[in-house]
């Protein structure tokens, strides 16, 4: 892939990391959950992590996809989850609001 691509890539990926970080987010502060509620949930499931390593990752959406549905699994949002996700990514690309930029 070359280095055009893989910027495109990005930027039309954008929308779904957005996404999927404020959906993780609402998600916890709907169910009173704080970041170390939420590694003891996956420390209950046998993945470890710290919740410093979880902020992190959140913030910057830079985890894999099965740790998202860990994720989604440890927080009982399967229901809604994929839906939530994909409604805002939509309406993320619908404003044209990719990376840094906002347009109006």
């Amino acid at each position: 892939m070359d280095h055009t691509q893989s910027l495109s890539n990005q930027q039309a990926l954008t929308p779904y990391k957005k996404a999927i970080a404020r959906y993780v987010r609402a998600s916890m502060a709907l169910k009173g959950m704080r970041y170390g509620d939420l590694a003891q949930a996956l420390a209950e499931r046998g993945i470890s992590m710290t919740p410093e390593n979880l902020r992190s990752k959140v913030s910057k959406c830079m985890f894999s996809a099965d740790l998202l549905a860990a994720i989604i699994d440890a927080m009982s949002a399967e229901d809604s989850a994929m839906l939530e996700i994909l409604k805002q990514a939509r309406e993320l690309q619908d404003r044209g609001l990719y990376a840094d930029q906002t347009k109006n």
